[in-house]
């Protein structure tokens, strides 16, 4: 069990799943936050003020070493779609295990936050994944290995959608898509879980997935109908779809060729197929019912309400 004296490093802090696993851990474990860019730092340190924040490049292991530098846990987040995605895992390994055979090392447990089918080689970033996985498994490092199906959030943006006069999914994947999705909420007690009790998920692998068996389409209709209102789909072709999402994640479509080919893949894979799990495991882990597309809705309204967002006249 995790103690109010441990350190846990969180990578890529800045990103979409520290809101939810953060402050479930308040109080309960000490915090050291990762983050490449100043703008980063700068808001995990308003955010987050009892914590300490550390800048660092995973592609360099000396930034890797120092970042897990007395650290009794790492939950390790690798950024997605990068050039040296792989490497950047691996480093983080590296580094945990010579953080861990020190002379009279705290280090204790190394949670990977991957993703769902990491067996699935046609989508490059699952591939890189992949061997960062093999990596630690092969390890001496006492391990757990998360994997989040596609985010709720990001497949079906009902916090969006909610501060529309008329909302639109413009998308990539087709309405017939079958995929299997995992809430934020979910995914973040799942993780607070395994990294406060520790030792009762060493060695395991868990697949996390909220809701399966369902398609893009359905999931998009069946908000529709909590909500009252119709969510128009507006279905972007192959390139326009690459374009946007390098621009929503990198800011431009010129990116570097790695990039763009692993944009390109997933696009496709996404065009044919999703990925698939169950929510079995998750609901072993939590004790309780997987959120549900009605559960899901009902806390991105709260999320709105707690930040005192401005609504469409529709909204109730």
């Amino acid at each position: 069990m995790a103690s109010p004296n441990d350190i846990m490093l969180m990578t890529c802090a800045a990103g979409n799943q520290a809101p939810y696993i953060l402050p479930l851990l308040k109080d309960k474990i000490k915090l050291r936050l990762a983050c490449q860019s100043d703008a980063s730092a700068k808001l995990l340190k308003s955010r987050y003020p009892h914590a300490e924040v550390v800048q660092g490049d995973m592609r360099v292991l000396a930034d890797c070493a120092r970042m897990l530098s007395g650290v009794t846990t790492v939950y390790n987040i690798g950024p997605g779609i990068r050039v040296g995605e792989k490497e950047m895992g691996l480093n983080m390994v590296e580094a945990a295990i010579a953080e861990y055979q020190k002379p009279n090392s705290q280090f204790k447990h190394f949670v990977e936050a991957s993703v769902l089918n990491t067996q699935i080689r046609k989508m490059f970033n699952h591939d890189d994944k992949r061997y960062v996985e093999e990596q630690l498994i092969l390890s001496p490092l006492r391990y757990t290995i998360l994997q989040p199906g596609d985010f709720f959030e990001a497949a079906v943006p009902v916090k969006q959608w909610l501060t529309m006069e008329h909302p639109v999914r413009p998308t990539y994947v087709p309405e017939e898509t079958w995929s299997s999705f995992v809430a934020l909420k979910d995914l973040g007690e799942a993780a607070a879980k395994v990294i406060l009790e520790r030792e009762r998920h060493y060695e395991a692998l868990y697949p996390l997935v909220s809701l399966n068996g369902n398609t893009y389409g359905e999931c998009t209709t069946r908000i529709g109908e909590i909500l009252g209102k119709k969510i128009e789909v507006k279905e972007v072709s192959w390139d326009e779809a690459i374009q946007v999402l390098l621009e929503v994640n990198f800011g431009s479509d010129q990116v570097h060729s790695v990039i763009y080919d692993k944009m390109a893949a997933l696009v496709s894979f996404y065009r044919k197929r999703g990925i698939k799990g169950n929510p079995t495991v998750l609901e072993w882990l939590l004790e309780r019912d997987a959120t549900s597309l009605e559960g899901y809705v009902a806390y991105k309204k709260d999320e709105l309400r707690a930040e005192g967002a401005v609504l469409p006249s529709w909204w109730s």
